[in-house]
């Protein structure tokens, strides 16, 4: 077998995959967004076997050969290719494909009740849906570490190559900096907006709005509404973002398209020849989490942001809208609290969120702390952290969707993605000018465009930390993060 050889057999199989996983993705979507609850164990069901599937696809010893031969090429897509299969075929290895059915199942049925339990504050539903999920996560844990850390070896599957060795540091030393930062500005920004119902179709449509004037092409993709936001990419040429919405306060949606809009934008700018292959996607959550953030945080809190959409609310809600500026929103949404809610927490507080919450999920994976604990334990490292306990169950550790869907390991990329928007905002600034500036005067295209040409085209060519210094001239460092926080917050 020659080199284009075995670029065809790979490529036609890892199409395959890509088309397993878009399969999934559109069962997912429809889950989250328009599927009756009486269908929860069809679904899981569904979803079970198409994670077979790909499993079994995955581990095709018929393209073993090819595989081998992908990462010898001198052409940096297909060596690509060849060095994540090469990666993914190991891991698959580890875990036996009864236990990958088995928590596509299970977690879609956690999710079903989460989905029901977390609106209602039912917080023993919650813990009782996620009890076998946990037995999983840590059973797929312990596969996949082969004798090393279980914790690190989830870490590994959103941020390869990164452990908790190497996070805790970074996270304890940006908590220790933030933490006085906090208790000087706590209170510091305005008045929240005034109580007024904003129509929640209305929201919807100016969401759609907001998503397209960043650049989110919306004949490749769409915006809808689930109970957590979410982005997924189903194959090339659909990408879809939601939004959460609250009829009292428009902020929470707009920030969640800015947010989502992000990941959705990375998605659409990642070459669609690519989109079928192991090297069409982010090379990590933590390089995801950067263009969310960036877009969320840099552009969606600045001046020129809420001067920009201001106009647009006042339109859609001539009423809730009447004799507010954008710099009354700006002011609003930028008050530095200490709140429960995470994904609505603010910029200088948000880091503290994750830092509970990757404590006591790993203290869950390895067994030091059991499903029955968490809602004290939750509750006891927000207090100590972020200075405010949960008033109510939908508050505390039912929040997140994540836990409910087996997701753990995630949660330290969004620090991780925190740290690196703040460097590509400084390298944007030098390369396109000051944010306030450009937005005001060219929209939001030339900070698009520089993310399009700095991270979005190299897909996962190069592993995030080699991505994130080339696209920015410099190593991860929290210097850029809290620079930020104190230009931005210390003026208000």
């Amino acid at each position: 077998m020659d080199q284009a050889q075995a670029w065809h057999v790979a490529t036609e199989w890892m199409g395959t995959i890509a088309d397993l996983d878009g399969a999934a993705a559109v069962l997912e979507w429809d889950r989250e967004t328009i599927m009756p609850p009486g269908a929860a164990e069809a679904r899981g069901a569904q979803l079970s076997t198409l994670a077979g599937l790909r499993h079994r696809t995955l581990l095709d010893p018929s393209v073993d050969d090819a595989v081998s031969l992908l990462v010898e090429s001198d052409d940096p897509l297909v060596a690509a290719c060849g060095r994540h299969a090469i990666r993914e075929r190991a891991n698959a290895q580890l875990v036996p494909e009864s236990l990958v059915r088995s928590l596509s199942e299970v977690s879609s049925r956690s999710v079903a009740v989460w989905s029901e339990a977390r609106p209602a504050g039912d917080m023993a539903a919650f813990i009782e849906g996620i009890r076998p999920l946990v037995a999983l996560t840590r059973e797929q844990a312990a596969c996949l570490a082969d004798g090393g850390d279980p914790y690190d070896a989830l870490i590994d599957l959103y941020e390869p190559g990164t452990t908790y060795a190497d996070l805790q540091p970074v996270l304890d030393d940006l908590a220790a900096r933030v933490a006085p930062i906090v208790d000087r500005l706590a209170g510091a920004g305005g008045p929240a907006l005034p109580v007024r119902e904003w129509d929640i179709d209305t929201q919807m449509r100016v969401g759609n709005d907001l998503a397209a004037d960043i650049g989110f092409d919306l004949r490749r993709g769409l915006v809808g509404r689930t109970a957590h936001p979410v982005t997924m990419g189903l194959g090339a040429g659909d990408t879809r973002l939601s939004t959460r919405v609250d009829a009292a306060d428009p902020l929470s949606s707009i920030m969640a398209v800015m947010h989502e809009g992000g990941h959705a934008l990375y998605d659409q700018g990642i070459p669609e020849e690519w989109r079928r292959t192991m090297a069409g996607d982010a090379p990590s959550l933590g390089a995801h989490e950067s263009q969310s953030r960036f877009w969320e945080n840099h552009i969606g809190r600045s001046r020129s942001f809420w001067d920009r959409i201001a106009p647009a609310l006042a339109s859609a809600f001539p009423d809730a809208a009447a004799g507010l500026s954008g710099d009354d929103y700006r002011r609003a949404l930028n008050r530095v609290e200490r709140s429960t809610i995470r994904v609505e927490s603010d910029e200088v507080t948000y880091d503290m969120h994750i830092v509970v919450r990757t404590r006591l999920e790993r203290a869950l994976v390895l067994g030091e702390m059991e499903v029955d604990d968490l809602p004290d334990a939750f509750g006891d490292a927000l207090e100590a952290l972020v200075g405010v306990r949960p008033a109510s169950p939908g508050e505390g550790a039912m929040q997140d969707i994540h836990w409910a869907a087996g997701i753990m390991g995630y949660f330290p990329t969004y620090t991780l993605g925190n740290l690196y928007a703040a460097q590509l905002a400084d390298a944007a600034e030098q390369a396109v000018g000051p944010i306030d500036e450009v937005v005001e005067r060219d929209g939001f295209a030339p900070f698009l465009e520089f993310l399009r040409d700095r991270v979005h085209r190299h897909a996962r060519l190069l592993p995030t930390p080699d991505l994130m210094r080339q696209a920015t001239g410099q190593p991860l460092s929290a210097d850029p993060f809290v620079a930020h926080l104190e230009r931005t917050y210390g003026a208000d």
